[in-house]
């Protein structure tokens, strides 16, 4: 009997031993934000401060200025062919919301779509914009439509791309299967989510892109190191844990009353928002039309860019 509890007890160590070794082997620190910079900050980024963050913003082209909002988890980098196929029409501004890229977290520790959305209109009101067109993904929608909510008159396009707050419920983040493994289920996890501050496996990043993504050959090894670099940049993975907690209204009932014509891009593949939230944005918003695309999944603009520039060009200079 002693013998099978020290064999038993040799097994445990054993198995406990080589947890320990796996989880050390995915330990990674923050990487410093002058790291990132150097690699990601080009010729026509900046850093505005507004209310304590400095965030950074890309400006390209000429015309009237159109702000693109990226979605959870990602970075301005999503709207990098947008922006080359609209500036010689439009002046874009992308931008990195705080707790994403290098603009970092916030100071105040504040997350929720109602924070971004008053300050971006903060920024658009620093950068002299009186009227703006706004397109978002994902999150980055429910934050572009909310601007559109709150100052109608100063949003004359909006674009809707696979957006979330279609769920009709407190939703800061995308929706997502829950009976899908995927990272929001490490994120929702009391315990899994304090190691995920300090232990973060880069094939988690991969696997989510292989999830937003339909077409999985376009998923190269240089945009998952970009996700992977940005999510580890100085105090990205606390300010994403943090942001996991914080809700605000989706305010999907009051788009009703949404004055601003609309635009809604959809790829039909999408795993994480189903493809029947953009028939319920459709039907609630007056002044709205719909594409679909049968060869995307949740990041079209990022998966198909030069096709879905061209349908957002078109209406936008409709």
């Amino acid at each position: 009997m002693k013998k099978a509890f020290k064999i038993l007890g040799i097994g445990l160590l054993s198995i406990i031993g080589i947890l320990v070794i796996l989880l050390l082997s995915f330990y990674k620190s923050d990487i410093q934000a002058s790291e990132n910079q150097e690699k990601y900050f080009t010729e026509e980024s900046q850093f505005i401060e507004i209310d304590s963050n400095k965030i950074h913003i890309r400006k390209m082209g000429k015309g009237f200025p159109i702000l693109l909002i990226h979605g959870s988890f990602s970075s301005l980098h999503t709207w990098n062919v947008w922006q080359k196929q609209l500036l010689n029409d439009f002046t874009t501004i992308s931008i990195d919301l705080p707790g994403h890229g290098l603009t970092g977290p916030n100071p105040q520790a504040r997350y929720d779509t109602d924070y971004y959305a008053n300050l971006l209109w903060e920024l658009m009101d620093k950068l002299n914009y009186d009227s703006i067109a706004v397109a978002g993904n994902s999150m980055g929608g429910q934050v572009a439509y909310k601007m559109a909510l709150r100052k109608p008159d100063k949003v004359k396009k909006l674009i809707l791309i696979n957006s979330s707050g279609a769920s009709m419920k407190a939703d800061t983040a995308n929706f997502k299967d829950q009976n899908t493994f995927s990272v929001f289920s490490l994120i929702n996890h009391p315990i899994f989510s304090k190691l995920m501050t300090s232990i973060t496996p880069k094939f988690l990043f991969e696997m989510s892109m292989e999830q937003v993504y339909y077409d999985k050959s376009k998923i190269t090894e240089e945009k998952v190191q970009l996700y992977y670099d940005l999510m580890l940049h100085e105090g990205n993975r606390e300010a994403t844990l943090q942001r996991f907690k914080q809700r605000a209204p989706s305010e999907f009932d009051q788009l009703g009353n949404l004055k601003s014509p609309t635009l809604i891009l959809w790829g039909e593949h999408d795993s994480w928002i189903p493809v029947s939230h953009a028939h319920r944005f459709d039907n609630i918003i007056p002044n709205s039309s719909l594409i679909i695309y049968d060869d995307a999944g949740h990041v079209p603009m990022e998966e198909i860019p030069t096709r879905t520039a061209k349908d957002a060009l078109e209406f936008l200079k409709d």
